[in-house]
C-alpha cells in the first residue's frame, strides 16, 4: 500500500536537475572586473588633473593611450555583454533539453513500476505456495507426533514405576532448554526491533538533513525563474521516494530476520523432540531385553524341572519295587 501511494506521488511531481553553474556568478564574475578596471581608471584621471597645468609631450601621449584604454575597456564590455547573452541563451537551450530528458525518465519510471507489479504478483503466488506446502508438512508431522506419543505413553505407564525420577529430571532438563531458547528468541527479536529503531532514527536524521538542505536552497533561489523552483520540489520528491524505498527496504530486512528466528525455533523443537523420542526408544528397548531375558531363564528352569520330573520317572519305571 505504501508503494503503491509513494508511485503516486511520483507521477505528480518531477525531478530536478542543478545546473553546474549560474547566470548571476558568470554576471557577478564580469561586473566584478569591470569595477576593478575603472577604479584603475579613476585613480589615472585623478593624477591627470593634479598635472593638467604643466602638460608635455608625455603627457599627451599618456592621455592618448588612456583614451585607447577606455575604447578598449569599452570594447570589452560590449564582449561581455554578447558572452552573457550566449550563456543565457545555452542555459535555455539546456532547460529544454533536461525537460526532455526528465520526460524521457518518467516514461521509464512506469515501465518500472509495470515490471515490479509483475514481479510483487509472482512473488505473492509463490509465497502462498509455500506457505501451503509448509502448512501440509507441519500437519502431517504433528499427527506422526501424536501417534508417537500414544506409543510411547503406553510404554511410559508400563515403566513408570522404575524410571518416574530419571524421567522427571529428563523433562526438567527439556523444560530448562526450551526456556533457554525463549530468551534467546527474545533476545532477537528485541535486537531486531532496536536495529529497526536505530534504521528509523537514521531516516528521520536524514529526512531532516535534506529539510534543512532544501529550506536553504529555496532561500536562496528566491530571485529565479519559476523552471528553477519546480526542479527543486522534482529533488525534493525524488528525495522522499528514495527515503521511502530505504524504510521498506529496512521493514524487509526485518520481516526476513523475524521469519529466519522462526525457522531456527522450530528446528530446535523438532531436535529436543526427536532427542525425547530416541531417549524413550532406548528405555524401552532395555526394558524388553531385561523381559526377555527373565522369560529365557524361566524356560531353562521349566526345562530342568521337566528334565528332572523325567528322570525320576524313568528310574521308577526301571526300579517297580521301590514304586511299591
Amino acid at each position: 500500500m505504501k508503494s503503491i501511494k509513494a508511485k503516486k506521488n511520483l507521477n505528480k511531481k518531477k525531478k530536478i536537475f542543478v545546473p553546474k553553474f549560474t547566470l548571476s556568478k558568470l554576471t557577478k564574475k564580469i561586473t566584478l572586473n569591470l569595477d576593478k578596471t575603472y577604479k584603475k581608471l579613476r585613480k589615472k584621471r585623478k593624477k591627470k588633473k593634479k598635472l593638467k597645468k604643466i602638460k608635455t609631450t608625455a603627457q599627451f601621449k599618456a592621455q592618448q593611450k588612456l583614451r585607447e584604454q577606455i575604447a578598449k575597456q569599452k570594447q570589452r564590455e560590449k564582449l561581455a555583454k554578447i558572452q552573457v547573452i550566449k550563456i543565457r541563451n545555452q542555459e535555455k537551450q539546456r532547460i529544454k533539453d533536461e525537460e526532455l530528458k526528465i520526460k524521457k525518465q518518467e516514461l521509464k519510471l512506469k515501465e518500472e513500476e509495470l515490471k515490479l507489479k509483475v514481479a510483487e504478483q509472482k512473488l505473492k503466488e509463490q509465497t502462498e505456495q509455500r506457505l501451503q506446502d509448509q502448512e501440509k508438512r507441519k500437519k502431517d508431522e504433528e499427527k506422526r507426533i501424536r501417534f508417537e506419543q500414544k506409543r510411547l505413553r503406553d510404554d511410559e505407564i508400563r515403566s513408570r514405576e522404575a524410571s518416574e525420577k530419571r524421567l522427571r529430571d529428563k523433562e526438567q532438563r527439556i523444560r530448562d532448554e526450551e526456556q533457554r531458547i525463549r530468551d534467546e528468541e527474545e533476545r532477537k527479536r528485541l535486537e531486531a526491533a532496536q536495529r529497526v529503531k536505530d534504521e528509523e532514527q537514521r531516516i528521520r536524521n536524514e529526512e531532516q538533513r535534506i529539510r534543512d538542505g532544501e529550506e536553504r536552497k529555496r532561500l536562496e533561489a528566491a530571485q529565479r525563474v519559476k523552471d528553477e523552483e519546480q526542479r527543486i520540489r522534482n529533488e525534493e520528491q525524488r528525495i522522499r521516494d528514495e527515503e521511502e524505498r530505504k524504510r521498506l527496504e529496512a521493514a524487509q530486512r526485518v520481516k526476513d530476520e523475524e521469519k529466519k528466528i522462526r525457522a531456527e525455533e522450530f528446528e530446535k523443537k523438532a531436535k529436543i523432540e526427536a532427542q525425547r523420542i530416541k531417549e524413550w526408544e532406548i528405555k524401552f528397548d532395555a526394558e524388553r531385553k531385561r523381559r526377555d531375558e527373565e522369560q529365557s531363564l524361566m524356560e531353562e528352569r521349566l526345562r530342568e524341572e521337566e528334565e528332572k520330573r523325567k528322570n525320576k520317572l524313568e528310574l521308577d519305571l526301571k526300579n517297580p519295587d521301590k514304586m511299591n
